[in-house]
């Protein structure tokens, strides 16, 4: 890929904040490479990647926040199997491929949904469990 490149999130954008992934739609996944809050909710926004100080930065179309971002590789993307009631210190999911995992740090927070689109990747101190924005730090039990 060249920069400056354009594409599009797929799915759900909510803006910046923490180990935030954003999935565009030619397959690549971008994890936030430092910390930055800004919430701006669109659906399927366009983006635009580009190098500013030897960062690599995202930002939407037509925006001026942007975040210093990586790519990465070897995220699992799959669907809880029933029920998603957010994080309670304890939560546990079963995916539909088969893998189970627990979350395994304390976070709180309510949040529910059937069947949702889960991704899992390596965040900055762990696996990050990313449930339509809804994070929490997992650990895989079978």
């Amino acid at each position: 890929m060249s920069l400056p490149y354009q594409g599009q999130i797929d799915g759900t954008f909510t803006g910046f904040d923490g180990d935030a992934l954003f999935t565009l739609t030619d397959g690549t996944y971008w994890l936030q490479a430092e910390y930055k809050y800004w919430y701006h909710y669109a659906y399927c926004p366009r983006v635009e990647l580009f190098r500013e100080h030897g960062a690599i930065r995202l930002r939407l179309s037509g925006q001026s926040d942007s975040v210093a971002v990586r790519q990465v590789n070897g995220v699992i993307e799959s669907q809880i199997e029933d029920e998603f009631n957010g994080w309670d210190g304890e939560s546990e999911y079963e995916l539909t491929n088969g893998q189970v995992w627990k979350q395994s740090r304390y976070r709180y927070e309510y949040k529910y949904m059937y069947r949702p689109r889960v991704f899992i990747y390596d965040g900055s101190s762990g696996k990050i469990m990313d449930v339509d924005g809804c994070r929490a730090a997992v650990e895989r039990i079978r």
